[in-house]
């Protein structure tokens, strides 16, 4: 990957940038964390924005919660903020407690990237992660690229590479409300299938314990499609993280970034979302630390949108014996790839 001058240094002036189909669809993007902040149908009875973001660039430089950001280089948490890799041992920066989430106390949300716009349908993010970073190894470019469909889908990819071995766990964590993000309808009056097998059970702390439990016969069973908030915080596991706050191993049958991995279908049922994607795990969060966060048209609370970040499963650098393919591992010099797409259906 070759990035020019301009790429390898962020610009210090968030920019925004919306992307635009034939059919009056449009996405408003910011190169703040590579955010995605709007995401406006255009439905008969009205346009309707059902993403989740801050009201201003002020306030999404100050929030908390990750409204629409690129995080990296390792989404969701690393144990006690270290790992061991080719007999090294690594303490990247701690920022939930003595765990390490989303990468770091200045992780990617929080950098200005660098902006190109091929057209009025695409646009293209880059950053240039130097060694050491958080404490990482090994300098990291990174390009995600969003592309708006005349299909009303949100292609998201990534391409990244690193020159020393490392874990790379890149994901999106856009918060999604298909009522609007205005209504007064939460997450919990959506419906939602995930095509997931298994999940992975946490401590109070989000940490997995390293158990993959198989969904059948659980409250995290969503093959069938249900009610989000059917079965809500009904199980000791959901409990101890105040909602759904958990990572589903997805059908590997399913991974091909062509067939849905999960859908989501609006209260009143006249918006559908379907997510696909080539990686082989998704966290479903509930947005259950949703706090007073300030919005486009109200503050948010807990369950205000729902967020499904696909990845590698979380801490996986600490357990090889998930096996390679879900660990996430970077090797130097090879030029890495993944989609993700959220295709609206109205």
């Amino acid at each position: 990957m070759q990035f020019t001058k301009e790429q390898r240094h962020t610009l210090k002036t968030p920019k925004v940038i919306a992307l635009a189909n034939q059919h009056g669809m449009k996405i408003i993007l910011t190169s703040l964390g590579a955010g995605w902040v709007s995401c406006i149908l255009p439905l008969s009875t009205g346009k309707r924005d059902v993403v989740l973001g801050s009201p201003n660039m002020s306030a999404q430089m100050e929030q908390g919660v990750y409204l629409g950001s690129t995080v990296g280089r390792v989404a969701n948490r690393i144990a006690n903020a270290k790992f061991i890799l080719d007999n090294n041992e690594y303490s990247v920066t701690n920022n939930q407690g003595v765990h390490c989430l989303h990468g770091g106390k200045d992780n990617f949300s929080h950098r200005v990237w660098s902006i190109t716009q091929p057209d009025q349908q695409q646009a293209v993010f880059t950053l240039v992660s130097p060694d050491g970073d958080q404490g990482f190894p090994g300098e990291l470019k990174v390009e995600v690229r969003y592309e708006l469909t005349d299909d009303n889908q949100v292609i998201i990819s990534y391409k990244y590479q690193v020159d020393k071995g490392c874990p790379v766990n890149l994901t999106n964590h856009t918060y999604f409300n298909l009522a609007g993000e205005n209504s007064a309808k939460t997450a919990l009056e959506h419906d939602l299938q995930i095509n997931g097998t298994h999940f992975l059970p946490t401590d109070n702390e989000g940490i997995p314990t390293g158990e993959w439990r198989d969904v059948t016969d659980t409250h995290f069973d969503f093959r069938q499609g249900k009610r989000i908030g059917r079965d809500f915080l009904q199980d000791d596991e959901q409990r101890t993280v105040g909602g759904y706050d958990h990572t589903f191993i997805l059908d590997s049958t399913l991974t091909d970034g062509k067939e849905a991995v999960a859908s989501l279908i609006s209260p009143d049922g006249d918006v559908r979302m379907n997510v696909t994607t080539t990686r082989p795990a998704m966290q479903l969060y509930t947005g259950n630390y949703l706090i007073a966060v300030s919005g486009k048209s109200q503050v948010y609370t807990p369950f205000s949108g729902v967020a499904f970040e696909t990845q590698f499963p979380p801490d996986a650098i600490n357990h090889p014996e998930w096996g390679e393919q879900y660990r996430g591992i970077a090797e130097p010099n090879n030029i890495y790839t993944s989609q993700t797409s959220y295709q609206f259906i109205f």
